[in-house]
């Protein structure tokens, strides 16, 4: 018979210094407390809640001398899932209750129920999954426009899957499909005591990589190159990441399928692809328009290519202008030659009248062009309700644009439009014949070490929604770059070649996943980084730093030794995305 445990230490849900306190265990919540139950306790005269992570430590103080509990409030994360939030929290330097919070049910659970497995095996399922499962995982590069259900049956055929997905549209979908094949099914956080009960697909977005799961037989993580997986707040933490630590801790497979596969995630991992002719059908008709030797427009900023679509009626036209970041896009007046850096060949902004700066490397020259030696040049990111004139008149039809005031979906009634946005407008919009990205060289050339893997992301979300070239999709993409390798290599709807151009290029620079990258920001930035060991390199200068190592471990570590200041925020970012 196992003693009862008298010492609880519980981890507060509170701001303050990320600690755990020590706690007596009366004897008529013995029964019900276990590790991960989520309890009240007093704290400095406050009655706060907390996580139960260990009994009786060793180092604890006698029970008689411990303020008890206050009571036992519901069930938490199990043993397992704790320890993977604490690794989690080191791994990207944040406060160990964030993640607490991210594996706990959001409303309280007073028990859990009993398992709910079937004996289904639905068909078809995905040889080219199976394969990858019996190798113990991998990467799945499948087409934008495939279904992604056969791979998941591949998966139930060895057990409960965890499937992770970008978005909470993604997951209600999914869900409904899985379910109408008679496999059971939890939708978290929403049915989390579901989850932890036992079902055979467990799905949901980031969070749900922390989900209590009782059996578990493989991890599926879809669209793994999606930016949604990865928190845009501190801690900047990656769902694929932490499904690839959970997936190795338990010995099971780990699938990742996406269209453009990330650097990350073909890191030392075995990888399917379609044959050739399957993955050029299940892409749209895919058009690079060359800007620097097109005269259809006033001031270049409209190809041939997207006039022609914009005057056809019968397409419905969305034309995405990414505002993100602060570089204008700037080109020489006489050649179009646009304004890169001669180091990084990133692209470089005016910050005052005579010079021309890099943000990337930090390079500046005068404002002078490489190409022809012109000092004029011309910014060519209008915002969109300036953009949104010249496409109606060049359209000869109404023109909107679609942003966060507007309804939901542009996609019901029986007008064809033309509407206008950022990026955003791809999850907004249900259906159009044709995606045109204005500005794709302020994507594949922006001052961030994952531009190429961002602008593929683009690229494969815009490819979904226009559905397959046989259906009529068609994808065009706007460029002064128009010998970029990314660029080259997408024209040709060769996504294999695409993703290698950009994992052979993070490894000669020693970028994620070759090496690991933090950005300190804020006030104390400077002090922070003057703590930190000599396991690592820093540069920067000011209230923003940069902090590289050998790998997201040593980084983990040393960042974890940082000394944080007591005024003044901090921010913490690990291989960020953006």
């Amino acid at each position: 018979m196992t003693a009862r445990p008298n010492i609880a230490r519980v981890l507060c849900d509170r701001s303050g210094p990320d600690r755990a306190f020590d706690y007596r265990i009366p004897d008529d919540l013995s029964a019900e407390i276990t590790i991960g139950s989520i309890v009240r306790i007093d704290l400095h005269g406050r009655k706060i809640g907390g996580w139960v992570k260990e009994f009786d430590p060793s180092d604890a103080l006698p029970a008689d001398e411990l303020l008890p509990l206050r009571r036992v409030s519901g069930v938490g994360p199990d043993e397992p899932v704790i320890e993977l939030a604490e690794w989690s929290a080191q791994r990207w330097a944040g406060r160990r209750s964030q993640f607490f919070r991210a594996a706990s049910p959001p409303r309280v659970v007073r028990s859990i129920g009993t398992a709910t497995y079937s004996t289904l095996a639905p068909e078809p399922r995905s040889p080219a999954t199976t394969r990858l499962l019996a190798r113990n995982g991998g990467v799945l590069r499948l087409p934008p426009t495939s279904d992604v259900l056969p791979s998941l049956w591949s998966c139930v055929e060895r057990g409960p899957v965890l499937v992770v997905v970008p978005g909470v549209d993604d997951a209600t979908i999914l869900k409904s499909r899985v379910a109408r094949a008679g496999v059971t099914t939890a939708l978290v956080p929403h049915e989390w005591a579901r989850a932890a009960a036992g079902v055979d697909v467990v799905i949901g977005t980031r969070t749900a990589v922390f989900a209590r799961l009782p059996k578990l037989g493989s991890i599926m993580v879809i669209d793994e190159h999606d930016e949604r997986l990865q928190s845009e707040a501190s801690p900047t933490w990656h769902a694929r990441e932490v499904a690839a630590e959970r997936a190795r801790r338990n010995d099971i497979p780990l699938i990742l399928v996406s269209a453009t596969p990330t650097p990350e995630a073909l890191h030392e991992r075995a990888i399917e692809a379609p044959s050739r002719e399957r993955e050029i059908a299940g892409w749209p008709e895919i058009v690079v328009a060359d800007l620097s030797n097109d005269d259809s427009a006033p001031g270049g900023r409209l190809s041939s290519a997207v006039i022609e679509e914009l005057r056809n009626p019968s397409r419905r036209v969305l034309c995405v202008v990414n505002r993100k970041g602060t570089s204008k896009l700037l080109a020489c007046r006489s050649c179009r030659e646009l304004a890169t850096c001669e180091r990084c060949e990133s692209v470089m902004s005016q910050p005052d009248d005579d010079r021309l700066s890099c943000a990337k490397c930090g390079s500046e020259r005068p404002m002078t062009c490489l190409n022809c030696h012109g000092m004029a040049f011309s910014n060519l990111r209008p915002g969109t309700a300036r953009l949104v004139k010249e496409l109606a008149a060049a359209a000869g039809r109404p023109a909107r644009v679609v942003d966060a005031d507007t309804e939901p979906d542009w996609s019901s009634g029986p007008a064809v439009e033309v509407l206008v946005g950022t990026e955003a407008i791809l999850h907004r919009v249900t259906h159009a014949d044709t995606v045109v990205v204005l500005d794709i060289d302020s994507e594949v050339l922006a001052p961030r070490f994952r531009a190429g893997e961002q602008t593929l992301s683009l690229l494969a979300r815009a490819a979904r929604l226009v559905g397959r070239k046989a259906d009529g999709g068609r994808l065009v993409a706007q460029t002064r770059q128009i010998d970029h390798p990314i660029l080259a290599a997408m024209s040709q709807v060769a996504p294999g070649d695409a993703t290698e151009i950009e994992r052979a290029q993070r490894e000669q620079l020693a970028l994620p996943p070759y090496g690991a990258i933090a950005v300190i920001e804020g006030a104390g930035a400077a002090e922070f980084v003057q703590s930190l060991p000599d396991s690592v390199r820093v540069g920067g200068t000011g209230d923003r730093r940069q902090v590289r190592a050998s790998d997201p471990e040593v980084l983990g570590r040393a960042l974890a030794l940082g000394r944080r200041p007591a005024k003044g925020r901090l921010r913490v970012a690990v291989n960020p995305g953006r």
